[in-house]
This record gives C-alpha cells, structure tokens and sequence, in this order.
C-alpha cells in the first residue's frame, strides 16, 4: 500500500462511510467485508489507506497482503503469507499454535499438506489473532490473484468467524473481461452473506480539481486545470500524472502513453483496427459509419467489436462504440501514423457525406480538416457553429467559428469576412469569453484596407462586448467613434449604434444623453421593423426612468411589459437584462426577497438557453449570491458559487469575491494566495474589486491588524477614483465603515497620540464620504443604511479611543438608528453586528437588561450564519478593550476617586480648580469605558491600573 499519505482524499466521502459501515468502524455492526472494485488508478489504494489508517486509529491490528502479477510464477497463498509474515514473533508463534499449516507459508517454506487444511488454518489462523482484539485484513490486486488465493478469499469470506475479523478485497474492473477468472468469482463473492460490492467510479470535475490545486507544486492556471480535469476523465493517477508532467495540453508523457497502449497489446489485429478506427473520429463512433470505415466482413467486424468490449478498450454509450476512458482514445490517435490518421479522417468524411447520411456538420468539419480537404472543412465549420448557437451552445459554437477563420484561404468566393468576425464575437459572448471576443474584434480592426462600413460594423460589435465588460470609458470612447464612422442615415446600423450610445450614456448617469440616443434608436428600429434594436433602445429608456426617480410598482410593471415582448420576440439578451433591471429596481429599493426571485429567474433562463456565463445571463448568479449573502443566506453563496472547472476565469473570480464575504463573516482563512489572485484581477472587474475589497478590510479586522486594512481600503478607494464616473462610489460608505470598526477595535493597542490623530483621519474621512449622499440622490435603504453604520462606528471610535467622546445618549441613537436601518433592510448579520455594539453602549450606561436582550438576538443570528468573530465580539463583552492611555495627572484623579473622593476634595488635594477635576474625572470614564466613578474603580483595579 505503497501511497503518498499527503495526498488528500478527495471526492470519496460516500464510499469511505459504506467501506467504514461495512467492516463496523461506523459504530453500527457492519458486515464484516468489502469487494472494492475500479479501474487502475481511479483511486482504490489511497481510499483503502484512509480505510487503514482510521481502522488502526481506532484500535484495530492491521494486515495486508498483495497478489503480484507473476503468472504462473506467482507463489500460492502470496497475500496471506506476506500478512502473516508481517506478525511480530509472538503472535506468528501463537496463531502457527493454533494452525500449525500456517508455519510453512510463514517461513515460505513449499506448502505441505492437504489445500482444505491450509484454507481452514488461513481462518484459523485469523480467528486466533483476533481473540486480543479486532483485525482488519486487506488483500490489494485481486485480478493478479493465482488459484490457490482465489480459494482462500472465497473460504475466508464465507466464513463465520468468531471473533472481530474485516476483510477488503481490491481489484481492477478494467481488467476484469469475459474470461477473466475472478469475474465469476466477483459475482459469487458478493451473493455471500455479509459481503458487500463497492465500484468506485470516476471523479467528478470538482474533485479532480480539488486534487489538483491540492498539490503545493502545482502552479497551473485556470484554465490549466480545466484542462487536466477533461483529459484525465476522473481518474486520480492520470490526473496527477500529467499534473507531474506539467502537461495540461499536449501530446501524453511517453510513461503514461506506453502503460495506456499496454490494454492494446491483448487484442487481435481486427479488433486494433476497429479501436484506431474509433479513435480517429474523435473517441466514440456509430456502428453503422465506424462498420463502413473499417471495410470489413459483418462478422469480422462483429467479432473485433465484441474483442475490443470483452477487453474494456470500448464500452457502448449512446447507442455507438466509445473509449472506457479518454487518455485512451489520446494514446492510440498519436500512435496512429500520419497517413494512417488522414485515410482513416477521409474514410469517415467519405461515410458522413454519401447521400442519405445525414452526418453531423461537426463531424464532417472535423474529418474534413484531418483529409486535408479544407473547402469542405470551412463550410461545415460554419454550420456547425449555427447549429451549436441554435440549441444555446455559445462555447461550442465559438470554436466552431474560430476554426473557420483559420481556414479563410479556402473559403467560397465572396465571403462576408467581417460578417465571420461578428458571428464570432457574438459566440465568444454568449459564452462569457469578453475579453477573447474584444481582442479579436481590435485585432481586426487594426487592419489596413477595411472600408468605412465593415469599420462601422466592427466597432458597433467592440462597443458592445467593451460595455459588457463594464469598461465605461472603453465604451464611450467606442461607441463615439461608431457614430462618428457609421453614417447618419436610417438604416440599422445606425440604429445599433445608437442603441449602444445609449447604454454607454445610462452607464454613467448621463441621463439626458441616454434617452435622446434611445429615442433616436427607436425610431430608427420602428421604421426598419428592427425589433431587437427597439427592444435595447427600451429597456435604456425604462433602465432610466427606473434610476431618475419612477416609482417602484410603476418600474416593476414597465419592466414586466419589457419582459414580455422580449419573450414574444424571441430575443433572450434582451429579456435577461430587463429581468436583472428589474431584481435591481427592487435591490435598491430594499426588497430583497424580490430582487432575489427575479435575479434566479435571470439565472435560470440563461442556464436553459445556453447564457449561463454570457452578460446579463451569468448577472443573474452574480448578484443572487450577493443578494444571498445580504440576507443572511451564506450556505447558498457557497452552492452558486459552485460551478464547472470550463467556466471563464471572471466568472470564477467574481463568485469567489463574495464567497470570500462569507469567508470573513464566519472567520474563516482563506485558502493560499485566494486573496493575492482576487486582488490580481481588480483592474478587470469593478464588482469583484468592491465585493473581495470589502471581505480583504474585514478580514484585516479580524486579525486585528488596522494598518492593512487601510492599505486594502486606500488602494480599493483609489481604483474606484479611477474608474467610477463621479466623484465617489457608494461603496465607500460600506468600506468606511468597515475600516473604523477595525481601527476602534484596536484602540487599546494605541497610545493617546496615536489615537487622537487616527480620530483626526476618521473624522475628515467620513467628511469626504458623506458626499455620497449628495452625488447619489436616488441612494436605496442599502446605502442609506451603511451610511447611518459608517457614522455610528466613528461615534465608537471616538467613545473607545476616549478621544473627544459622544455623550451616551448621541452614541445610542447612532447606534439605534443603525439598528433600525439594516433590520428594515433585512440583512441579518449587519443588524446583529449593531446590536452587539449597541449593548456596549447601553452596557457602558448600566441598562445590562437591554443590552442583554439585544445580545441574545445577536447570538442567534451569528450562531445560525456561522459569524465566529461577531460571537467572539459578543462573549467578550461586546466592546474591544478602549484605551487606558492615562496621562500622569489623571493617574492621579484616578487614585483618589478609587478611594471616594468628590471633585472638589480632589481639586483641594492637587491644587486644581472643581471644574478642572471634573473634567479629568470624564476623560478618565471615556477612556476606561466606565459609566460610574464606582465602576472606573473596578476597571482600573482589575487592569492594574493603581
């Protein structure tokens, strides 16, 4: 069981709970043995080890034996003799007492004796260990198993012992074919009473991908494990193999290509012929096409088929002939000579195109190509792409399309290149593939010799992919240079580009302009009967009606007439951005439970129409995780956050952005360099930047540590200056707030002139930051509320730091009002987290009652949610530490109050006025967080301060 114990266990959880229930290491009684099955490599040895070591943890005496795949060469009895062997001297002597045929297989000795009298020692034998305790006895590579062993397996797991013994018997099922001996004896095995059958099957994408970034070597891209995870097909040794050959594209390392083609070497020439055939048209072939390939007799080939089945090369799927695993189909394609590659493309291409074939243009642009008969190749490739776009497959579809363009020399007379260029640009789009799509748009565009209306084309295509990519100023500099090239006259593309000037304009607030360019859109589109280009046009039009001050109830019904024509008329982009437009209108207006049931049903319809990673279809999962996470509802941040390896990497990153929210709300360290590669890709999304942004200060508040939080804050704040189109973002109200919790936190670890000049900086920023409120007049509940926090955390710093401290009352009714607002909100965990600091206040005035009942609200809620730093906050009396930074006279005042003095006995002892001992008697309660002159003495005695 040689296995790197390193290694984790990944996406095995449900098979080591049935391998652990059946040999009773679950608690319940198990069965006592398990036949676990799978294909080489797939993974049953590191399971097997996770097996061995929980079992030994638990107490259980181990032993394992392997069967060697020798041939007739191969020792009887192997396993149970290198088990036995494994004993200390004691226990070999007392179980050799007890079965005395065991000595010679012990001391590999040649066997004496009758078989019947071995097999019932080998029981024997095991019984007898097991008297001192339970025993777990594991035989690994049963299909190398001679006779003699396969008897002893069948008599150890038909027996009754009686005492504690478990059995795991490993094998391969890929080596199991028709005449393979231990297939009749899998089968018998596993009718007996008290054995149970595992077959492990693949991995799924998530798990290999795990295991991948598992590896600490491993330095892979994305899209690197993306591509492991597709070649490897679930097995974990394939996977880890090309990880180690850093091969996540490319021919397969020549070590794991020979011991992939050793299947080969078992099959007879026919049936050779038939598997090259397969895995010339692309892994998997119908019998009918792969039949007419391969030319021969009907029964030949049936026979072939049935040899290259019976040896687990070929498995029948969807109703043809298809590779077990794909590594397979790789290594016989680039075993194949070159001729032999382009005769067997030409034969396919010649089955797919007879008449009465039908095949698909997929696979005919695929032969086609391998013939070297690329006229036809293009031409397919093309339909292809339409018919991949038709049934919603964007990504396919764009490599359809980007075969094509490779193949233009051959490409009919007259084709509309530029017409080739937007189809593929649109594909890339659906797909999400923004930034693909833009470079080859640019790329194009930087040609010589485009005329002004293929320019025009070009650039309408680039604005709009440069707006999906919420490039606001790319975009406005696009689409002004589209109108200034496409001539003003009617016709659509004039319409387009209007429409897209429009959205650029709505993007930034410029109202007025957005709706003058809609209007002019629309007319244009009515004219034309352009209906997709009226339907932008509209939705800019309502987007700023919803935004300039249009009531809620008459937003939601325009948005809903909007949805309904985009559905009559079939335009689906059209229909996800009106539903994420209307989600928005009840987001910011505070009703989240709306917004979210109309963000999942943006979600939702791109995920049945193929948008699922395309703008506004990929929104909809984007901000339902963030509506999600406002709620409370921090487990399904994490369930749509989960998505396929094949995704684009923004996707990714941006779901990553709020699951690390939810990461620094219930305390959690975020996995190696999560937070140096999301601070990577700030400049490409403003909305990854915001959300990760504000998890990256919460996270530095956590660890106490205020200084990198206002690192992560200034630098956040300074790409917002950059790129937002006004002066501030309402972001800045939440970061603010955010960094002064984490300052007021640490105030007891400054000194008092550090302190005073760190209330200094918090107060001129949350001066710079109110103007949000006059640049957003039209801010929701959300930023309204963030707003009340932001000033209600500088009244705590100020009452913590003992720096030019609130009265009670005024820091109560910030902190009230906070309350109000993120309750009204309905966002669970901001409001317990104003609770919490609530209580400190109203703890601080002697009101331990009502901030006890508000703690108790608080605990329930961060106990639900998982929020380990706001239940550490509340357990420690709901307010960090507030700075003691005495200065010598208050040092003074203090000594004499502990002991009962009144103001004016203190100014007589220090030679100060009544008035000025007062004030240091209130300057010493702010700074030790005391109501009373009697609980400042408790302070300071329990601090040691006296």
């Amino acid at each position: 069981m040689a296995v790197d114990h390193a290694a984790p266990l990944v996406g095995r959880d449900e098979e080591l709970a049935q391998l652990k229930a059946a040999i009773g290491l679950s608690g319940d009684a198990g069965s006592g043995a398990v036949l676990l099955g799978g294909d080489a490599g797939i993974g049953k040895t590191r399971l097997v080890t996770e097996l061995v070591d929980q079992a030994r943890d638990a107490g259980r005496q181990i032993l394992v034996g392997h069967c060697l795949d020798l041939g007739d060469s191969a020792l009887p009895f192997a396993p149970f003799a290198e088990a036995f062997s494994s004993l200390d001297d004691a226990d070999r002597e007392r179980i050799t007492a007890e079965a005395p045929a065991l000595g010679p297989m012990i001391s590999a000795a040649p066997a004496g004796g009758d078989r019947a009298d071995i097999l019932s020692a080998v029981a024997r034998g095991l019984d007898a260990l097991a008297e001192t305790g339970p025993i777990l006895l594991v035989v690994e590579d049963a299909h190398w198993a001679e006779a003699s062993t396969r008897h002893a397996l069948q008599f150890v797991l038909a027996r009754r012992f009686v005492n504690d013994v478990a059995v795991v018997v490993t094998y391969r099922t890929d080596d199991l074919h028709r005449r393979h001996p231990l297939r009749t004896a899998v089968a018998e095995w596993s009718r007996l009473p008290g054995v149970r059958r595992v077959e492990l099957a693949p991995l799924d994408d998530v798990s290999v991908a795990a295991l991948l970034r598992s590896r600490e070597e491993s330095r892979l891209t994305q899209a690197g494990v993306s591509a492991i995870v597709r070649r490897a097909g679930g097995n974990a040794f394939y996977a880890e193999e090309l990880l180690d050959a850093g091969l996540a594209d490319g021919a397969l390392p020549e070590s794991l290509a020979d011991l992939v083609l050793v299947r080969l070497d078992r099959l007879d020439d026919d049936a050779r012929q038939v598997v090259a055939a397969v895995a010339s048209g692309g892994g998997r072939a119908s019998d009918d096409i792969l039949a007419e390939v391969v030319g021969l007799e009907p029964a030949r080939f049936d026979a072939a088929v049935r040899d290259a089945l019976d040896h687990k090369v070929l498995v029948l799927r969807d109703g043809g002939l298809a590779f077990r695993h794909a590594l397979l189909a790789e290594a016989v394609r680039e075993d194949l000579l070159p001729g032999q590659r382009i005769r067997q493309h030409a034969a396919f291409l010649a089955a797919l195109t007879r008449p009465g074939a039908e095949g698909a243009a997929r696979e005919i642009a695929h032969h086609a190509e391998g013939a070297g008969d690329l006229a036809t190749a293009f031409t397919a490739s093309i339909d292809a792409a339409v018919e991949a776009v038709c049934i919603g497959g964007y990504d396919e579809a764009a490599g359809h399309y980007q075969r094509a363009l490779t193949m233009l020399e051959a490409a009919p007379e007259g084709t509309d290149v530029v017409a080739l260029l937007l189809s593929t640009a649109e594909a890339l789009t659906g797909a999400g593939r923004l930034r693909t799509a833009a470079k080859l748009l640019r790329a194009q565009l930087d040609q010589s010799g485009l005329s002004e209306l293929d320019r025009g084309r070009l650039l309408v295509a680039l604005g709009d992919v440069t707006f999906f990519s919420d490039d606001d100023d790319g975009a406005l500099e696009v689409s002004a240079e589209a109108l200034a090239v496409v001539p003003d006259e009617r016709t659509e593309l004039r319409a387009r580009a209007e429409a897209l000037r429009a959205r650029t304009f709505s993007s930034v607030r410029r109202w007025d302009e957005a709706l003058e360019h809609a209007e002019r859109a629309l007319a244009i589109a009515e004219e034309l009967d352009a209906v997709e280009i009226a339907l932008d046009a509209q939705g800019t039009s309502t987007y700023v009606l919803s935004r300039t001050g249009l009531e809620v109830d008459k937003a939601h019904r325009l948005y809903l007439d909007l949805i309904e024509s985009t559905r009559a008329s079939g335009d689906v982009h059209s229909e996800l951005r009106a539903l994420q437009h209307l989600a928005f209108v009840h987001f910011n207006a505070g009703n989240l439970p709306e917004a979210e049931q109309y963000f999942r049903e943006g979600m939702a319809r791109a995920e049945a129409t193929g948008r699922s990673w395309a703008p506004y279809g990929f929104d909809g999962r984007f901000f339902a995780a963030v509506t999600s996470y406002v709620r409370g509802r921090w487990d399904d941040v994490l369930a749509l956050q989960k998505v396929d390896d094949g995704v684009p990497k923004l996707v990714r990153n941006t779901l990553d952005s709020v699951a690390l929210l939810v990461a620094a709300g219930r305390g959690q360290e975020p996995a190696k360099g999560e937070v140096a590669r999301l601070r990577g890709e700030w400049a490409h999304d403003l909305a990854l930047a915001v959300h990760s942004g504000t998890a990256m200060i919460e996270l530095q508040g956590n660890a106490g540590d205020a200084v990198a939080a206002t690192e992560v804050h200034d630098a956040l704040a300074d790409l917002l200056a950059r790129t937002w189109h006004s002066t501030l973002s309402p972001a800045r109200l939440r970061m603010t707030s955010l960094l002064l919790s984490a300052h007021a936190a640490t105030a007891g670890q400054r000194s008092a002139a550090e302190n005073q000049a760190t209330v200094e900086w918090a107060t001129a920023l949350v001066a710079e930051v109110d103007h949000v409120l006059i640049e957003w007049p039209t801010l929701g509940p959300e930023g309204h509320a963030w707003h009340q926090r932001m000033h209600a955390e500088l009244g705590r710093l100020r009452w913590l730091t003992g720096v030019d401290p609130l009265p009670v009352a005024e820091l109560e009714r910030l902190w009230r009002t906070a309350l109000e607002s993120f309750d009204q909100l309905g966002d669970p965990y901001e409001h317990a987290r104003s609770a919490t600091r609530l209580a400190a206040v109203l703890s601080a005035a002697g009101r331990d009652a009502e901030a006890e009942e508000l703690l108790a609200g608080a605990r329930q809620v961060a106990q639900e949610i998982g929020a380990k730093p706001l239940l550490a906050e509340i357990s420690s009396g709901a307010a960090p530490e507030r700075s003691a930074d005495l200065t010598r006279r208050e040092r003074e005042v203090l000594e004499l109050v502990s002991v009962g003095r009144t103001n004016g006995e203190i100014a007589a002892q220090l030679f100060i006025s009544t008035k000025t001992a007062s004030v240091h008697v209130s300057n010493i309660l702010a700074k030790l967080g005391a109501s009373s002159r009697t609980e400042a003495a408790a302070i300071a005695n329990r601090r040691g301060l006296l």
